[in-house]
């Protein structure tokens, strides 16, 4: 992937705003923030081997995906359109 350091920067960054004590997961589909983040850290590092991953993370960023469901319930989701507007813009999402 040509912009695979923009994706891994992009999923630091949403790292960085899941990893709050205000972060609330309920309406995802996630148990936990720990949850989230160890599944964050697993795509990062299929990544970095060149396992694609793309297809999870487009799910997870979708509309009403688990991201923006924890991005809304925890007071950013601006930010996180934001976010995924920049993660469509990477992997080329129409």
């Amino acid at each position: 992937m040509d912009n695979l350091n923009d994706l891994l920067d992009l999923l630091t960054e949403l790292s960085n705003l899941i990893d709050s004590p205000n972060t609330d997961v309920t309406w995802s589909s996630f148990e936990t923030v720990e949850d989230v983040l160890m599944t964050i850290d697993t795509l990062r590092q299929q990544l970095k081997i060149g396992d694609r991953a793309i297809s999870e993370l487009e799910i997870l960023f979708g509309p009403t995906g688990s991201f923006q469901e924890i991005s809304i319930d925890s007071g950013w989701g601006e930010k996180f359109l934001k976010l995924a507007a920049r993660f469509d813009d990477i992997v080329g999402s129409k």
